[in-house]
């Protein structure tokens, strides 16, 4: 479990963006992007082709498992304008998103799911672009 996040820079320069944007505002709530620009400000940046194959990146799928229950879900992490495109796609400016994004493998997070309260882990990221060559998603 790393102590601090890490994005690519692609990933850190993009959401930097999308955090001042007008868009955002209309659509984020404002701890969410403050959570969010915190985030990148305090993360590690690396190049997309040095990104470890356990980090959360923009489109990674990752697969998780509630620590109580041992409910699974499955969720891509993607820019706001992809959600509707994507299957189970999480916009980052959602709560959920800004949790992930930058996490690795095994680190802990709260979602907000009424039927299955508490911590959830990342147990697997199922797809990261990075991984398969794709530095530009």
């Amino acid at each position: 479990m790393n102590a601090q996040n890490i994005f690519t820079y692609t990933d850190r320069c993009r959401l930097g963006q999308l955090v001042s944007s007008d868009d955002a505002r209309s659509v984020a709530l404002r701890h969410t992007l403050d959570k969010l620009e915190c985030l990148l400000e305090e993360a590690e940046a690396v190049e997309s082709e040095s990104v470890p194959d356990d980090v959360v990146t923009m489109n990674s799928t990752v697969l998780l498992v509630n620590t109580n229950s041992g409910a699974e879900f499955i969720c891509t992490v993607v820019y706001p304008e992809d959600v509707d495109i994507i299957d189970e796609g999480v916009s980052v400016l959602e709560p959920l998103g800004t949790r992930l994004i930058g996490c690795e493998v095994s680190d802990l997070i709260e979602c907000e799911s009424q039927s299955d309260p508490g911590p959830w882990r990342i147990a697997a990221i199922l797809f990261q672009p990075e991984r398969v060559g794709n530095f530009a998603m």
